[in-house]
Order: structure tokens, then sequence, then C-alpha cells
């Protein structure tokens, strides 16, 4: 059965905590920040975050597409970055962190443009993956296909809500 599984203001408090952290984490000059939104699903985190950035951010964005469906597929960069980001600190916020092929996939390719520093910001991480140095709001446990505050179900529908839904797995 589909049910809220984060709220509005759960989401929203931890996305201001976010901010903080990448704000000021390694960053005693209070250097500006480079973040790169990862189309589309991230789009409303993204926004959230910038939003609550203390410190200036250079703003970009990259796309991929790596589930036809609920089925994850070949990955496909479909847009790249704009700027050169050259020994900058490079953050690239996606919504979820899964599998961690596509995170892997955009690094790989962002790490050649030779940024100082890169790091991968997710809101949702799943229990079961790991990636060194990763930034994530919420540890799901047993969660199934997530939707709203910018993921959508199978066809492109409810990424306007701000809050996600979802359906909780049997362990």
């Amino acid at each position: 059965m589909t049910q809220v599984l984060f709220t509005q203001e759960q989401i929203q408090e931890r996305v201001r905590s976010l901010a903080i952290q990448i704000s000021f984490q390694n960053n005693p000059e209070n250097h500006s920040r480079v973040m790169i939104g990862v189309l589309n699903g991230a789009f409303m985190f993204f926004a959230d975050l910038v939003r609550n950035m203390e410190v200036d951010c250079e703003i970009d964005f990259i796309q991929a597409k790596s589930y036809l469906g609920q089925t994850q597929d070949e990955i496909k960069l479909l847009k790249d970055i704009s700027n050169s980001i050259t020994g900058k600190d490079v953050y690239i916020v996606d919504d979820i962190f899964d599998s961690g092929n596509t995170m892997r996939y955009l690094l790989a390719h962002l790490q050649a443009k030779g940024p100082r520093s890169i790091t991968s910001v997710t809101l949702f991480k799943r229990h079961h993956s790991y990636m060194e140095n990763l930034v994530y709001g919420f540890e799901l446990q047993n969660e199934a296909w997530l939707v709203g505050y910018g993921l959508d179900n199978t066809g492109g529908f409810k990424r306007n809500k701000s809050y996600i839904t979802g359906e909780l797995l049997d362990d």
C-alpha cells in the first residue's frame, strides 16, 4: 500500500542541515562551491539545497538516463555541464544512490574535467549501497520505488509533490 514515507517538513529540515554541512565542510575560507544538479529526479532537492547554501554557488546541470521504467538500463549522457570545473570544488547532487552505477559514471565523466575535488550528494541512499565520501540525507531500509519531490513514477508523473510516497517492502 502506498503511503507518505517522508513529509515536506522532514525533507526540508534535512535539506537545510545538508546545505550547512556542504557550505562549511573542508571550507575554512568560505570559498564558493560548484553545484551540479542531476536532471530530472534531483531538481527539487537541488533547488532547495542551493537555496539554503551559506556560501556562493556556481550552478550547472547534467543529465543521464539509466532506467527504462523501473529497470536499470545502459547509462547514457543526455546533457553535459556548460561551464568549466577545472580546479574547483564540485558537488554533484542526485536524488538517490541505489546501485551507484549512474553516480560512478558521472563522477568519472566529471573527474576527467579536472576539478580540485568532487563530492557526491544524494537525498536518499539505499542501506546496502556504499560510496566513499557520499553525503546523503536519508538512508532507505525497506522502501520500494519512491515518488514525489522530484522523483517520478514510471509514467513521469507526481514529480511536483512536496513529500515522498512509496511502499514498504517485507523484510
